[in-house]
């Protein structure tokens, strides 16, 4: 008996199941902001709804993550995402035909164009790439994530991005190159 009056095993128990909820919790903390960008691009830019469904997330984590080894965790949030993602969807029966954009005041302006005149082609290319690109660089694991949206749209060089990473150069320089081949994989298959 501890203490507390409890049996010994019921104690023990008690803190393993603190521990390995604190264990997931660390590891949702550390891939939260690729799992929300994933989210949000997803949710077609609607940060309100992405948010519910991290909370959500955050929830099936705490519930039923402590079953997950340490190495497949971010794979299992990515699945529980993609799981939550879809079946919002599924409820609302309609998916948006593209990522809006995320500045409102810059959505407003676009909205107000389109109504006064016609887009040129090219424009509206460029619009149909630029949430491509986000499908594609949402869908790379959450290291991946950093580092391209370190290094192409932060433009920090790579010294930088690997002291942030505890990475050498080197190391951040082969995973950008993975990285950059994964998304052309998933640009091609995007367009098909």
């Amino acid at each position: 008996m501890t203490s507390s009056g409890l049996p010994v095993s019921v104690a023990a128990a008690s803190r393993s199941s603190v521990d390995e909820r604190d264990r997931v919790e660390r590891a949702l903390e550390l891939h939260t902001p690729a799992l929300y960008r994933y989210l949000v691009v997803r949710a077609g830019g609607d940060v309100h709804l992405a948010d519910d469904l991290m909370q959500q997330l955050w929830f099936q984590a705490g519930s039923a993550g402590a079953n997950v080894p340490d190495d497949e965790l971010e794979f299992w949030f990515r699945g529980v995402a993609r799981n939550l993602v879809r079946a919002h969807w599924r409820r609302q029966r309609n998916r948006p035909a593209e990522v809006p954009l995320a500045d409102a005041a810059l959505a407003a302006q676009l909205a107000d164009r389109l109504s006064a005149e016609e887009l040129p082609p090219q424009v509206l290319e460029r619009r149909e790439v630029r949430d491509q690109l986000l499908l594609a660089i949402t869908s790379l694991g959450s290291l991946d994530q950093e580092l391209i949206v370190g290094r192409y749209f932060r433009g920090l060089p790579l010294a930088e991005l690997a002291r942030e990473a505890s990475m050498s150069p080197r190391a951040v320089e082969g995973r950008l190159y993975r990285a950059r081949r994964t998304l052309q994989e998933e640009l091609r298959e995007l367009d098909s």
